[in-house]
């Protein structure tokens, strides 16, 4: 009969014994080898037959003993320990995987008491203490000094049970010649106190359930690979803190003198050989793991940045990134502490390309553009658990993005204290993405064609159910804009309609947003679940998890409701027949507006409702297209002034250029005056007309003469309080515009000097600027008044 806990190769040794037949007659009779599809012994055919049975082998095992083949799978090392192990593509332990190993260590007793017959829990690098006995067990046979099981028992030799079978250390020629100690007669004997065997139960518990449920461990309950793999990296962080002295008052008293792994090359190997440091190790870990404070007390400045945490307890890779903090990356932290539930792809179809607006303005580093960030976070969202890259990651939510928008946002990521949570609620997020399931298929609303939605005239046929007025053709886009976020959830730029004359900017649909009336906010939402539902798409139109349910709270927002103004706020004012009459006989529209005291817009409506045709006109302004393109082109004047000029509006001056041909600048701060004139100090230079023209160009010269008088950059940054970075670029682009570097860097012992470019541009910049050589304005002739 097998005993409780025996592996299948002591029971097969102790059975030729009992038979007096040698391993193969033994093997043979039991039908493990030469039979009809099984191969012949070898050497290994013990290892193996310890390691895993095959089927044909566990039927001849029915066959041959009358006992059920399940009892003998049992015995085997991948079935007692399956929770703990990896196997390889063949069906071997992983050597990667924190159970491997087969030299088996032995308590003497138990051998004693039955007769020479082995234990399971022996077999591997987590049983180092016999329970029943108190003492731990003893690594290596005490004649050869080798792990007595260190090679399955030869196939031609008679087993004699708990009597070391290796081959002797120093041979007599005779190749059948074993060592032949006997193991439970061993004088060896080291206590197991009551914490070390606490351990050893707990991790035997671990490993017979599959899961770890204790400490830190309760509510998420890891695999077994996962806790034996945090037992090993916490316990050479507890042999590391004992071998240099420290010792924390939670620790159980161990013997620092037994950890001997370092003597080798200075270091505690991850993986120690001899039972009593196994013990130790795992005894504080065991004792570390009860608590969250004594994870963090082991691990700080114990655990390298660079490791990889795919293997470790989602438990432990957050105490990690906490111990850690900003020595590791954002992507690092969010990919340690998160749990992969789906696949990548399904759960970037659970999100919209850019994150929802309330999650990006709670998340997001203040300094950023809102709407990369926000596709960045979507981005970080699907890659957290995972080992996808910023690249992989976006390109699932949004083909055309570029990964390196991701990169740049995760880089900022908790850098100042309002951020300090955002990776952690970025890894909450993506845990509740993935338990909510699929609420809107966003994989399907981004490859919908959104050209028709809201069409013009629906869009005033809302305006007027809710008496406001429509605006003009930028509004209608804002509210199509502002729909085709809402349903695909993708970035402005690839709306189709995206190029269209007045279609807004993100941060122009972020004022819309704010701004819109309740109603016509209800109104537009209805408008677009009729469009999805033409598609036979039942879906809420948009969805998003609450903040708190990550442990955040959203930014306070106003609470005022939008307004625009009323379509019809004095139309009951205009009598319509008195209206029509007064216009009939050609008075205009603003001339009977200011009799009734209202805007021409009213008197405009009036008229439309009686179905009249009001005049259209437009002030005719000839001008010359040469005259229009040197001074927009060559003195450089901007829209605005030209306006200014002519007394016509902006879009009047637009129109002019776009019939002339003339290609207009680029809008923003780079169009202002100050940006695209010659500053006037200039003059006739030829340097300073190129230095001092652009934005920021006075500014730089300004600084430039500041640098000539320190010593280096970094001295000169400090007295205008900017960065030395930011100085040396600015130092730079003064330099490409006057031709060539403008100074020599100090060096050890020797000061910042001027180029004679510099020289000259200095001596040039002092004139125009008026200045001094100390540098102080040169009072007019005659001194100060």
């Amino acid at each position: 009969m097998p005993l409780p806990d025996e592996p299948f190769d002591s029971w097969v040794e102790f059975m030729a014994h009992d038979h007096g037949a040698t391993i193969r007659e033994m093997a043979r009779a039991l039908g493990l080898v030469d039979r009809s599809g099984l191969p012949p012994a070898g050497p290994q055919s013990a290892r193996m037959w310890s390691t895993r049975l095959e089927i044909e082998q566990l039927r001849n095992l029915e066959l041959t003993t009358g006992r059920k083949a399940d009892e003998y799978s049992a015995m085997t090392r991948t079935v007692f320990a399956a929770h703990a192990i990896r196997l390889t593509s063949r069906g071997r332990i992983s050597a990667f995987c924190p159970s491997t190993g087969v030299a088996a260590r032995y308590c003497p007793e138990c051998l004693a008491d039955s007769g020479g017959r082995w234990r399971l829990s022996w077999q591997f690098p987590f049983g180092f203490a016999c329970l029943r006995h108190h003492r731990l067990l003893v690594d290596v046979c005490p004649e050869c000094g080798q792990p007595p099981r260190l090679v399955g028992h030869p196939l031609t030799l008679v087993p004699q049970p708990s009597h070391c079978h290796n081959r002797p250390v120093a041979p007599n020629g005779d190749v059948r010649a074993r060592c032949g100690a006997n193991l439970s007669a061993s004088a060896e004997f080291v206590v197991a106190d009551n914490a070390t065997r606490n351990a050893q139960r707990a991790i035997l518990r671990v490993v017979a359930s599959g899961v770890g449920d204790f400490g830190i461990y309760a509510d998420l309950r890891p695999s077994t690979i996962q806790v034996l793999s945090d037992m090993t990296l916490l316990s050479r962080a507890a042999r590391q803190a004992l071998v240099a002295g420290e010792r924390f008052e939670w620790m159980p008293a161990m013997n620092a003198d037994a950890i001997t792994s370092q003597q080798r090359n200075g270091k505690v190997e991850l993986r120690p050989a001899t039972a009593e440091e196994v013990a130790i190790g795992n005894t504080v870990a065991v004792e570390a793991l009860k608590d969250s404070a004594r994870v963090a007390d082991l691990v700080r400045g114990r655990v390298g940045t660079h490791i990889a945490f795919d293997q470790y307890s989602p438990p432990l890779r957050d105490h990690l990134s906490r111990a850690l903090g900003r020595k590791t990356r954002p992507t690092t932290t969010l990919q340690i502490i998160s749990r992969t539930v789906v696949e990548p792809s399904v759960r970037a179809a659970r999100l919209p390309a850019v994150l929802w607006s309330e999650w990006t303005a709670r998340l997001a580093p203040r300094r950023l553009d809102a709407e990369i960030a926000g596709g960045a976070l979507a981005a970080a969202v699907v890659l957290a658990g995972t080992r996808l890259t910023h690249g992989a990651a976006i390109k699932l939510l949004d083909p055309d993005a570029k990964g390196r928008q991701v990169s740049h946002v995760m880089r900022s990521l908790g850098r100042h204290a309002p951020e300090a949570d955002t990776v952690r609620a970025i890894a909450r997020l993506a845990a509740l993405v993935d338990e909510t399931g699929v609420v809107i298929d966003f994989a399907r609303r981004r490859a919908i064609d959104y050209s028709g939605i809201l069409p013009q005239d629906e869009w005033r046929e809302i305006c007027h159910r809710e008496n406001v007025l429509p605006g003009s053709n930028h509004r209608w886009q804002s509210a199509r804009a502002h729909l085709y976020a809402l349903a695909s959830g993708n970035k402005l730029a690839r709306a189709p309609f995206a190029d269209e004359a007045g279609f807004p900017t993100f941060s122009e649909l972020s004022k819309f947003r704010t701004g819109m009336p309740a109603g016509v906010s209800t109104a537009l939402e209805a408008s677009v679940m009729g469009f999805l539902g033409s598609l036979d798409i039942d879906e809420p139109v948009s969805w998003m998890p609450g903040i708190d349910a990550v442990g955040l709270e959203a930014e306070a927002s106003s609470s005022d409701e939008g307004s625009w103004p009323r379509a019809r706020p004095a139309q009951s004012a205009v009598e319509p027949g008195g209206a029509v009459a007064a216009y009939s006989s050609g008075r205009s529209v603003e001339e009977i507006a200011v009799d009734h005291g209202v805007a021409r817009q009213t008197v405009g409506r009036v008229l439309a409702s009686e179905g009249i045709t009001t005049r259209r006109g437009r002030r005719r302004v000839a001008m010359d297209p040469d005259w229009l393109r040197k001074r927009y082109l060559v003195d450089r004047r901007t829209i605005l002034e030209l306006a200014a000029e002519v007394g016509v509006t902006r879009t009047t001056i637009n129109r002019h250029l776009e019939a002339a041909g003339i290609p207009r600048r680029a809008r923003g701060s780079s169009s202002r005056a100050t940006a695209i004139r010659v500053d006037p100090r200039a003059g006739e230079s030829p340097i300073l007309r190129r230095i001092l023209v652009g934005q920021n160009a006075t500014m730089r010269a300004e600084r430039f003469l500041i640098v000539a008088r320190h010593d280096t950059i970094g001295a000169a940054a400090n007295a205008m309080g900017v960065s030395a970075g930011v100085l040396s670029i600015q130092l730079r682009r003064i330099g490409a515009d006057a031709g060539g570097p403008l100074i020599t860097h100090a060096q050890r012992g020797l000061p910042l000097t001027l180029t004679d470019l510099g020289a000259e541009v200095r001596r040039e910049l002092m004139d125009a600027f008026g200045l001094s050589e100390a540098g102080d304005p040169v009072p007019p002739a005659g001194g100060y008044p």
